[in-house]
């Protein structure tokens, strides 16, 4: 069980300073460097940065359901007629998507029963979470490298 522990405990540190660099990575870029379109056909370092937070929101509103209302507004993020967004934007939607991880799916122990009432396991959500993060983490790094500016770095 100690061990077990221990392991959810790195593992949500890793989480946090993955978060946090993500963070660092977004901050300071201008809406010219988040919207410039290094390569034709592909997204903008903007883009990436929205869908992240698009697909935070979309999975965590898929899997806890009623409980996301607050996310709702960054499901319109993928709408065709969504405008791009600021820096500080999508700092809040990190953010915000970053609360109901921690408030909703980090709770308890490893150790603790599942309650009857959970339809989908924790893990299950929190695997959907990073495999889609941690590829356009990826994604938004090398476009930011390309372009001179500091990548995610963890």
């Amino acid at each position: 069980m100690i061990r077990a522990v221990v392991a959810e405990a790195r593992a949500f540190e890793s989480w946090q300073d993955y978060q946090e660099a993500l963070k660092r990575a977004i901050a300071p870029l201008t809406e010219e460097q988040l919207q410039r379109r290094l390569i034709p056909g592909l997204r903008t370092p903007g883009e990436i940065a929205e869908h992240i937070v698009f697909g935070r929101a979309l999975h965590l509103h898929h899997t806890l359901g009623e409980g996301t209302a607050e996310l709702t507004p960054f499901l319109r993020w993928e709408d065709a007629d969504d405008p791009p967004h600021t820096a500080a934007d999508i700092l809040h939607g990190l953010e915000m998507t970053w609360q109901f991880i921690t408030n909703c799916l980090m709770r308890g122990l490893p150790t603790d029963p599942v309650p009857e009432e959970e339809e989908v396991p924790i893990v299950q959500v929190i695997w959907g979470l990073l495999d889609h993060d941690l590829p356009h983490a990826g994604e938004l790094s090398l476009l930011l490298g390309a372009d001179g500016l500091p990548g995610v770095e963890i």
